[in-house]
């Protein structure tokens, strides 16, 4: 009885381990990245919603909506009365960032356009959601005749967006 028993894993056993233990990782990985990227569309979603909630506001308080420029004119008019700050986009980038747009030729204003385009097709969420309707709205801004213009059109399944009053 002078043989050995070895016991323990053979080099290619460790391989297979390591191999399949490295798959796993990747697909890990991959759904982290779609998992923050719904994470920051929900972040933009709520903010358009709590931004349009104070721009409602705004419209009872003055009858008329703020006339701004762009989204980031909006702090001066609604904070600190209906906001106590103005939502920041998740990423603040150039490509992902929040809108804003009035048509500067109507007075009182009562059309708006609120907006921010998502990273992941939300088609099925945003159409349960009474508040968007983009009819009209083909561009990003209004030109000097007031006609809306917008980047975000109804055939857009990547953007949450508002037009205020109907009339």
């Amino acid at each position: 009885m002078n043989k050995k028993t070895q016991r323990g894993f053979t080099l290619v056993e460790l391989l297979v381990v390591i191999a399949i233990i490295g798959i796993l990782a990747t697909l890990l990985l991959l759904q982290l990245g779609v998992a923050r990227q719904r994470a920051r569309d929900a972040k933009r979603i709520a903010d358009v919603n709590q931004v349009r909630t104070a721009i409602e506001l705004y419209f009872d308080d003055n009858g008329s909506y703020p006339v701004s420029g762009n989204y980031a004119g909006l702090g001066t008019l609604l904070v600190p009365k209906y906001l106590t700050q103005l939502p920041l986009d998740p990423l603040n980038t150039t490509l992902h960032f929040y809108r804003y747009a009035h048509n500067p030729a109507a007075s009182p204003v009562v059309r708006f356009h609120l907006y921010s385009e998502l990273e992941q097709s939300a088609r099925g969420a945003l159409s349960a959601d009474s508040d968007i309707n983009s009819t009209g709205w083909s561009g990003e801004a209004f030109n000097a005749s007031g006609a809306a213009t917008e980047a975000c059109t109804s055939a857009a399944s990547d953007c949450i967006y508002d037009t205020g009053q109907s009339q």
